[in-house]
């Protein structure tokens, strides 16, 4: 059977143009159109010359009817002969779409007699060849996957919403509106027997009450003050087709925060299901024995898929920018290649998908008529199941077809949850999660009023869910005494899941006992600062859960985050966006910390690269917000914890701000832009937003501390650390560090910060100031009692590590550990700011001498135990401040918050951690008499 025998086999629409057009054969033919693919440009130029040789509007109606009835017959054939899959198929139909309206809006364009009146042709000369309006293509046209016989659905814009200044935007919109309705005419209306596609406006903003050309600043305020849900889903598909692409472009840029949510949008599920079940509540399921079952508004039909497919990217599409994708084939490979989807159910998907849309495509092509029902005619079936592929076997294709939509069907229900409870979920109602007052109260010592409100507040989450929530905390838990700890411990976790259940999007997250559902309920349970933070902003589980509990390294996160961050083109969704992701990386580092994947020292480094995420970002914005220049003459310099890379939970960030003026600016002159820039990027630093909480902020270390300006001049930071800085402002130039800003002017610091500490100095200009400082900070600020020590700035604390290291560092900055020559500390390299990565050497350096007593190895790991138990005293306690009391301390144990999971801690006691405190201050004590 020959190519064209094939095809009017297939298509009686086909088959009548072959016989009614004989040269339309011979340029399939002849002209090898059935091998061939056209590229964009190729239908453009094919149609524009043929357009250009109209003399009427009459004219031009036959020339696109005779275009697109060629092109459908060698898209048609292609298909049916197998020479194109269904992604060639729809993208060439929606190319066709889309050039048949650039090159209406072309001819029309230029024949404004064809259809505007006399007194309007004044407006329209005035334009001069450019038309202010763009279309923008949605549903199957947006989507690249336009059937044969579709609807395109179009939204016209107005770019020019003020007119030109002489009075004429009024009349300049009517008359756009009216080259719309004809460009409408001109592809939709019924001309010699054949239309090119019908043309559906309704979806424009407000529909049908709404004006046919909307202005796009209207259109903007419209989606973004009173858009719905269904809105959000159609914009999905949106894209620009004809006219002025590159403002249709702009235009749904600014429109991706309204359509994807910063937060998983699981609301939009129910609101999805809503609307499919008003479909299916109009459609008749299908059974072999209906003939008129509609592949795609039945069950397990095409709108299926869509729905799944559309409702994911609503849900997730905030998170994953690869998402915005607007076509369904493309869109299912990035869920499964993100794993949000399973391979095989991707897979499956894909393949019925493709299945239901042929069925659809030769069902249409047979009588070039928009339906989607089964014929129901016997030739027309035979012919449906012939140009399938199955011959004359109506059988087979039947159990194939029900075989493809039972396989969407349980997969969207999968989504939707409409599944009915299953005989394990019941088993776990009815056996586990069940638990009594009495079987509580005789098992485990948890008080019975808080018990029953958590499996009060626990009634809204699956059965299996209850079981993992309240089980595994009994468990865990039931050695703990202290009924006001177990009162906290519930407290927390109902005080969570309570308000996490009032967001009844949120609850798809805990559908199933997952395997990071465990680690996160315990963590919630024993850390209060992540109990506080979540129960503030229960979505922040979200990018905890997205990542099934696995911790990405800080490169790939930082990458994946900068372009959440790039993407929201307003400035306070940008800075939302930096704050919510702040406060999700901490719950993520709060969970590997506890989970023990990560140790003291590489928390230091995560928390670090998480602040100067933030800094880096948030001056950004603040600068675009400001309108200053990228190439800003100023450096955010980095001192103490920031500074060295040993950042902790709820740490300040030590800023100091450097600007360089230009060569024609005075020498320690600042502008009044720069200023602005730092009092603002401070604020959003550190004001609470509505994602959550910033970091606190601390500006002292700046030269001349409180009293000094904000920001300084570079020449004003040289001379004063040159000639004025006390010991201890040297001390902290040891920590400093480039964070944001000018990378040039950085790096100069950083020199500059090196040469001043390498300076040689003898130690009687050193230790008495840094011993006389640090016993300053124990007296005013360490404030310990009997009881309760400061793990910091007590005696025997960290600071007296870190000082006896900085103080080393200042008076033998020529030692076998900081020499010159070293790569860790000379003036040609940036210092060495990090303490924790000194300590050891330094220890071993200064053992050399003969200081009774010392025990490298042994105060090299107090150090490491001490830093550890500070980290977890915060997560204990929510608060910056190291004070820590035996009972806390036992409360960290029995909480399961210490001692960490990795080796090495050497305290275990109380009585350990005054004892290390004790030799800590030994050591010290031969610097500081």
């Amino acid at each position: 059977m020959t190519e064209i025998e094939y095809t009017r086999k297939c298509s009686q629409y086909l088959s009548i143009l072959l016989r009614n057009n004989p040269d339309y054969e011979e340029w399939l033919l002849g002209e090898s159109n059935i091998k061939r693919k056209y590229p964009l440009t190729g239908l453009y130029s094919s149609l524009g010359s043929e357009a250009a040789k109209a003399n009427s509007f009459q004219d031009l109606l036959g020339i696109f009817r005779r275009f697109k009835q060629r092109h459908f017959l060698r898209i048609g054939a292609r298909d049916l002969c197998g020479y194109a899959g269904l992604a060639e198929t729809t993208g060439q139909l929606s190319d066709l779409a889309s050039v048949a309206l650039q090159v209406g809006l072309d001819v029309l364009a230029a024949r404004p007699d064809w259809w505007a009146w006399d007194d309007e042709l004044n407006v329209w000369r005035r334009l001069r060849g450019k038309v202010p309006l763009v279309a923008l293509g949605l549903g199957k046209l947006g989507g690249w996957e336009l059937n044969y016989v579709s609807d395109i659905d179009l939204i016209f814009l107005h770019l020019d919403c003020e007119g030109d200044g002489e009075g004429d935007g009024e009349d300049l919109t009517m008359l756009l509106s009216r080259l719309t309705h004809r460009l409408s005419r001109l592809i939709s209306d019924q001309f010699e027997g054949d239309r090119v596609f019908h043309v559906d406006f309704r979806l424009r903003p407000q529909g049908k009450q709404g004006m046919l050309v909307p202005c796009i600043s209207g259109a903007l305020e419209h989606y973004l003050l009173r858009g719905r849900a269904w809105e959000r889903q159609m914009l999905l598909k949106c894209r620009p087709v004809a006219g002025e692409r590159s403002e249709g472009t702009a235009f749904v840029h600014e429109l991706r925060p309204f359509v994807f949510r910063r937060f998983l949008d699981f609301q939009a599920i129910v609101e999805l299901r809503e609307m499919r079940n008003r479909i299916l509540s109009e459609v008749i399921r299908y059974t072999p024995g209906k003939r008129n079952f509609d592949v795609k508004l039945g069950i397990g039909g095409i709108r299926e898929v869509e729905f799944l497919v559309q409702s994911m990217q609503l849900v997730y599409g905030g998170r994953h920018l690869e998402l915005d994708e607007p076509n369904t084939l493309k869109c299912l490979e990035k869920l499964a290649g993100l794993g949000l989807l399973p391979q095989g159910a991707a897979g499956e998907l894909k393949g019925s998908y493709t299945f239901l849309r042929n069925v659809e495509h030769y069902i249409q092509l047979d009588q070039n008529r928009q339906t989607q029902k089964l014929p129901n005619s016997e030739e027309g079936r035979m012919r449906l199941v012939f140009a399938m592929g199955f011959g004359d076997d109506e059988v087979a294709f039947l159990k194939a077809l029900e075989m493809h939509c039972s396989i969407v069907h349980s997969r969207f229900r999968e989504l939707f949850q409409e599944a009915p409870v299953s005989n394990e979920e019941k088993d776990f109602e009815n056996q586990k999660t069940r638990v009594s007052t009495g079987e509580v109260q005789r098992s485990y010592a948890f008080p019975t009023g808080p018990i029953e409100k958590l499996q009060e507040t626990l009634k809204a989450y699956p059965a299996s869910v209850k079981f993992e929530i309240v089980q595994k905390i009994l468990e865990k838990f039931s050695s703990v005494s202290d009924r006001q700890l177990l009162e906290r411990i519930l407290v927390r976790v109902d005080t969570y899941f309570g308000r996490a259940a009032r967001r009844t999007g949120l609850i798809k997250l805990f559908e199933t006992a997952e395997p990071w559902l465990e680690p996160f309920c315990l963590a919630i349970a024993s850390s209060e600062l992540v109990a506080e933070l979540l129960s503030h902003n229960p979505s922040l589980v979200e990018g905890h859960a997205i990542r099934s509990g696995v911790l990405i390294p800080a490169p790939q996160w930082e990458q994946s985050s900068g372009r959440l961050v790039d993407r929201a083109g307003e400035y306070g969704e940008k800075l939302e966006w930096i704050r919510r992701l702040k406060n999700e990386r901490i719950i993520q580092l709060a969970l590997a910390d506890l989970g023990g994947l990560i140790d003291f020292a590489a928390l230091e480094e995560e928390q670090t690269s998480l602040a100067d995420f933030v800094i880096r970002n948030t001056l950004e914005a603040v600068k675009e917000n400001l309108g200053l220049g990228a190439d800003l003459p100023m450096s955010v310099i980095g001192m103490g914890k920031l500074g060295s890379g040993e950042m902790s939970y709820l740490s300040d960030l030590d800023l100091v701000f450097v600007y360089a003026p230009g060569a024609g600016g005075s020498g320690d002159q600042i502008p009044g832009e720069v200023i602005r820039l730092i009092q603002r990027f401070m604020n959003m630093l550190s004001t609470p937003l509505q994602e959550g909480p910033g970091y606190p902020m601390d500006v002292r270390l700046r030269p001349t501390g409180t009293h000094g300006p904000l920001v300084v001049a570079r020449k004003s930071w040289l001379e004063y650390y040159e000639n004025q800085a006390d010991i201890w402002e040297i001390q902290a130039l040891l920590r400093i560090r480039h964070i944001a800003g000018d990378p040039e002017l950085g790096r100069w610091i950083d020199d500059k910060a090196a040469e001043i500490c390498c300076r040689p100095r003898a130690p009687e200009s050193v230790w008495p100031r840094i011993c006389h400082l640090r016993n300053r900070i124990e007296k005013e600020r360490a404030e310990e009692t009997e009881k309760e020590i400061d793990l910091k700035l007590g005696m025997g604390g960290l600071a007296d590590i870190e000082f006896m290291v900085q103080g080393r560092m200042l008076v033998c900055p020529q030692s076998s550990v900081l020499s010159p020559q070293s790569s860790v500390f000379s003036p040609q390299s940036l210092p060495c700011r990090s303490v924790r990565r000194l300590v050891k050497e330094f220890l071993k350096d200064i053992s050399k001498p003969g200081i009774d007593g010392i025990k490298a190895d042994e105060i090299t790991a107090a150090f490491g135990a001490l830093r550890a138990l500070d980290h977890r005293t915060r997560l204990h306690t929510n608060s910056s401040a190291a004070k820590l009391d035996p009972q806390r301390f036992e409360a960290m144990v029995s909480l399961g918050l210490w001692p960490p999971h990795f080796d090495g801690s050497s305290i275990e006691t109380w009585q350990d951690i005054m004892r290390l405190r004790r030799e800590v201050r030994g050591v010290f004590k031969g610097f500081c008499p």
